[in-house]
């Protein structure tokens, strides 16, 4: 294999591995944030279940600040009772304070109505809180296994990325870019194997005279259909190549 070549193919090889450990880091954050979304609705069903206690209690405060208020009223009728003269006063008031009594029974039967629901939403609260602690250290194990993966792969990309300058400083300036451009408008990948006289990137076929000077790897060829760079490897030299530019 030509010394012109070799370089450019090994940053091909080590560019499509930097290329894959990116994509995979890359949705990595999203997975996090979507088990952060997970908690957070936990987190809302405790909420709002404290909202629904709070309403409760709010209510029962309500309600026995109505008895209170009703309960001045039949005082002040059965003070009104030492005052009157006539027995129709006195059989009115006690018409008006039976109502009263009525009206604080009929307040009591919706404070235990509250006092009720207060348990069953007290349930509901404990139960939410179980989940949530639950799912919360089930959440928080699996952060931790997505950054601990996050952090490993970031760690080989970065050593990748920090050996891909050793090989384009063997690479000839013209040569690179030309790799540099097709790289940008083939979605990042600017060479192909050509094996069997085939692209293996697009499938097209190559013509017999050409493929036999693609096997030479002394010069620039592109293919005639996706025009990358055309490369030729025995059986057995991807692995190697590949292995290379990963430790090189």
């Amino acid at each position: 294999m030509a010394e012109n070549l070799y370089p450019l193919i090994q940053l091909h090889y080590l560019d499509q591995q930097i290329a894959q450990l990116d994509n995979r880091i890359a949705v990595m954050p999203v997975q996090i944030q979507d088990l952060d979304r997970k908690l957070e609705r936990y987190n809302r069903e405790v909420q709002d279940r404290q909202s629904l206690i709070a309403a409760n209690q709010k209510k029962r405060k309500d309600l026995e600040g109505d008895i209170a208020l009703i309960e001045q009223k039949r005082s002040r009728y059965k003070e009104q009772l030492d005052t009157v003269k006539t027995n129709k006063e006195y059989t009115g008031l006690q018409h008006e304070i039976e109502t009263v009594n009525g009206a604080i029974r009929q307040v009591e039967d919706q404070i235990l109505v509250q006092m009720e629901e207060a348990e069953h939403l007290k349930m509901d609260l404990e139960k939410a809180q179980k989940e949530k602690s639950r799912e919360e250290k089930v959440i928080n194990e699996e952060k931790k296994v997505l950054q601990d993966q996050m952090d490993t792969l970031q760690k080989e990309a970065d050593g990748l990325k920090a050996r891909r300058q050793g090989w384009i400083d063997q690479i000839p300036i013209e040569l690179l870019e030309i790799y540099e451009r097709t790289a940008r408008h083939r979605k990042g990948v600017a060479m192909a194997e050509a094996r069997d006289a085939m692209c293996q990137v697009c499938q097209m076929r190559i013509r017999p005279q050409l493929f036999q000077e693609i096997k030479r790897n002394d010069t620039i060829i592109t293919c005639e259909s996706c025009s990358r760079i055309l490369f030729f490897l025995a059986p057995g030299e991807k692995e190697k190549l590949q292995l290379q530019a990963q430790s090189s």
